[in-house]
């Protein structure tokens, strides 16, 4: 992403358009967008940790329901006779 950045303002520079202050308004927007990915990017470590609890916490919970269905031992080992 930042390749890209650099390059658009690369080509601003060779179009010989550019004056100090649209320069300033790009590195500016530039600054902006690195806040707003670093964010995002917070964001998204948050999430890992939230999703790696819940995977934990569903294979306990699968671990159980094997637990409780093994035979002899299990729940089932004597099912109701209807």
């Amino acid at each position: 992403m930042n390749n890209q950045l650099l390059l658009f303002f690369i080509m601003f520079i060779l179009t010989g358009c550019v004056n100090n202050e649209k320069i300033s308004h790009v590195e500016n927007d530039i600054h902006l967008i690195n806040i707003k990915i670093d964010q995002l990017q917070q964001d998204i470590d948050a999430l890992r940790q939230e999703i790696q609890v819940a995977k934990e916490a569903a294979e306990n919970a699968n671990t159980r329901l094997d637990d409780a269905g093994r035979w002899p031992d299990g729940i089932w080992a004597h099912p109701p006779r209807w």
